[in-house]
């Protein structure tokens, strides 16, 4: 059940976007506009903001397992996926940031990964294609790899969480960066053993000797790295090529989790 509600989730993911009930996000607007109001300290916020969600849906997942078994990971494993999978539609987001990088507006480039709530403040024209690349390399690792990565390891449960840490992570009210950095460390690192696979793997053994062990270095600078030595992205100041490089990592690396996922679904 846990291969068919990944296959269901992901599919709607492609084929449909994100959107809808389960990406509006209301109800945790909502919660966080309440617990500000509760001037919570740090922890407290988080055990508000996302831990007890977390229980919430755990005892409704218990409910609903304890009355329709197996079936409640179709029943809510499902939307609970979709739900934890990332919420700007990245494939549109890159069409505009391209079109208007293809032609130089880098200002317009810029404005559109700042509309979604994509930082990429940078001097000058090179330090812009690097810093566009790496940050829509991160986003689109976040929005797909780690919620499956902990759906297949922790269950529902798991890439809820997740997601919710994302949500949280602008709040200043709640300790999600570090914790986020902690929860990226494992997909990150098989995302970018992925990326030596299908890469130039001889290039990217210095990043993983050097730097995949290091707990300090960021996930965006770490898979930008990696991506970087892999797919030969362009140094040079070219914001729409360095973008169209990693984004297509990001999409064969999809295909071989898939690919994998379903073989070792089948052999299991």
């Amino acid at each position: 059940m846990s291969y068919l509600a990944f296959i269901v989730a992901t599919g709607f993911l492609v084929l449909l976007g994100p959107g809808g009930p389960l990406h509006s996000d209301g109800w945790f607007r909502s919660l966080q506009a309440r617990v500000d109001a509760l001037e919570p300290d740090l922890w407290f916020g988080f055990f508000l903001m996302v831990v007890a969600p977390c229980v919430g849906f755990a005892v409704l997942y218990a409910i609903v397992d304890g009355v329709f078994g197996d079936a409640a990971m179709l029943l809510l494993g499902t939307p609970a996926l979709f739900f934890s999978f990332g919420r700007n539609d990245l494939p549109t987001l890159l069409e505009r940031f391209l079109a208007r990088a293809r032609n130089g507006d880098n200002e317009g480039a810029a404005w559109v990964l700042t509309e979604a709530g994509i930082e990429s403040e940078a001097d000058g024209i090179d330090e812009f294609a690097r810093v566009a690349a790496r940050a829509t390399l991160y986003e689109a690792y976040q929005r797909w790899f780690p919620p499956v990565f902990y759906f297949l390891l922790l269950g529902p449960l798991g890439a809820v969480a997740y997601r919710l840490m994302q949500l949280s992570v602008n709040d200043r009210r709640v300790p999600v960066g570090s914790l986020r950095h902690l929860a990226d460390w494992l997909p990150s690192r098989m995302l970018l053993l992925t990326f030596a696979i299908i890469g130039r793997f001889d290039r990217v053994r210095p990043v993983l000797t050097e730097y995949a062990l290091d707990p300090d270095i960021e996930t965006d600078e770490l898979l930008f790295l990696a991506a970087e030595a892999a797919f030969d992205v362009d140094n040079e100041a070219d914001p729409a090529g360095q973008v169209t490089v990693v984004q297509d990592a990001t999409r064969r690396s999809m295909t071989v989790w898939v690919v994998v996922i379903s073989i070792l679904a089948i052999i299991a």
